[in-house]
């Protein structure tokens, strides 16, 4: 049977993974590692910005700062997340062609989170289930569907990160929701309308105290039945101690942290317009597009949103789509062949969004701008 390492990671904040996935994924691709599973408990709480989230429009940055909640991007798709001390990760890293890992990344977040979806059924004896694009929902006593934990994935061009986690005890709403601000489109496909609705935790469902080691052995179990494989206990190599540092100074750097802000367009000329324009695909991500446009032709372009793309490093697919359209004229065949060009490069993906999707954003976003 295949052997993959485990790792008990309980010395770093949820915002913190951010440093140790890059490091995951830098090690991994180097060939330096082992496939490795890691299980993340946390000392403290913390807020992740995931990639593609603007950190002035997706969370309260002012009052983060204010009350010292440690906030990082994280290089993960989805929407900002926070964690706290009842709060728990799984993290598998792969060989992109390890033949127990699917093609895709939809494919691996299926595969995995139904078998996160069954151990918490089987152990815990409640009812959850895999609901696509990302989430694990468990059904309570009221009859409704609540989502009980964040999970992404990434195929970059070596290798694979797919997470999960788990609120396993009572989260503090009302700072949640005074640290995140989701928009109205993000529930537009939900039973639930708002993130106190829409999230639960493992103890209020289960009625019963649940220990941190209990989800540990629930997540080890799955991994093993899920992906067949052995897992052996392990250590961090020294190397992945030495990228741990040089990362960190990346990961903390204002450049990395505001790629998604549109503070990056600096002070717009008065003879540029912009105009952005919010949707939320059905059973997949919340997209908002920001254009900038200066007699009929794109100046720029800032792409955000609960995105799931892959690769995400060295550069995403979002990214290429942004290069690609400055200085292009409005005109939708032009744009659409520049969007079908990225989705072309070899081990481009992003879930559950078309060209189609992102050409109708920005063709409304720019025609928008130029009309103003």
């Amino acid at each position: 049977m295949e052997k993959w390492r485990f790792l008990d990671i309980n010395w770093i904040t949820y915002a913190e993974t951010a440093i140790q996935r890059i490091v995951s994924l830098r090690a991994k691709s180097e060939g330096i590692i082992p496939d490795t599973v890691c299980f993340y408990s946390f000392p403290r709480p913390s807020l992740s910005l995931n990639y593609f989230n603007d950190p002035d429009k997706d969370i309260n940055l002012e009052f983060c700062r204010k009350h010292g909640i440690q906030v990082l991007r994280i290089v993960s798709g989805g929407g900002p997340i926070f964690g706290d001390t009842g709060f728990v990760g799984l993290g598998i890293c792969l060989d992109r062609g390890n033949p127990k890992a699917p093609p895709t990344v939809e494919e691996m977040l299926k595969k995995t989170l139904t078998g996160v979806a069954e151990g918490i059924s089987k152990t815990f004896g409640v009812k959850a289930r895999f609901k696509p694009l990302n989430d694990v929902e468990i059904l309570g006593k009221d009859g409704v569907w609540r989502k009980v934990g964040p999970s992404a994935c990434i195929y970059g061009q070596k290798a694979i990160l797919m997470g999960s986690a788990l609120q396993v005890k009572k989260p503090p709403i009302d700072l949640i929701e005074k640290v995140i601000v989701p928009p109205p489109e993000k529930f537009m496909d939900k039973d639930t309308k708002s993130v106190r609705e829409r999230m639960t935790w493992l103890e209020r469902e289960v009625e019963r105290e649940v220990s941190i080691d209990e989800v540990k052995e629930m997540y080890m179990e799955v991994v093993k039945q899920t992906f067949n494989v052995e897992l052996v206990p392990g250590e961090l190599t020294e190397k992945e101690k030495e990228y741990y540092e040089e990362i960190r100074k990346l990961v903390t750097s204002d450049e990395f942290f505001y790629d998604r802000s549109e503070r990056r367009f600096g002070k717009i000329p008065p003879d540029v317009k912009r105009s952005e324009v919010r949707t939320k695909i059905p059973e997949g991500p919340f997209i908002r597009v920001v254009v900038l446009v200066k007699d009929g032709i794109i100046k720029d372009v800032l792409i955000t949103g609960t995105l799931h793309a892959s690769p995400l490093i060295p550069s995403s697919p979002i990214h290429e789509i942004e290069k690609s359209l400055k200085g292009v004229k409005i005109d939708r065949n032009l744009i659409k062949e520049k969007i079908e060009e990225v989705y072309r490069k070899p081990g481009f993906q992003i879930p559950k969004v078309s060209p189609d999707n992102f050409v109708d954003l920005i063709m409304k976003a720019a025609e928008e701008a130029g009309n103003a």
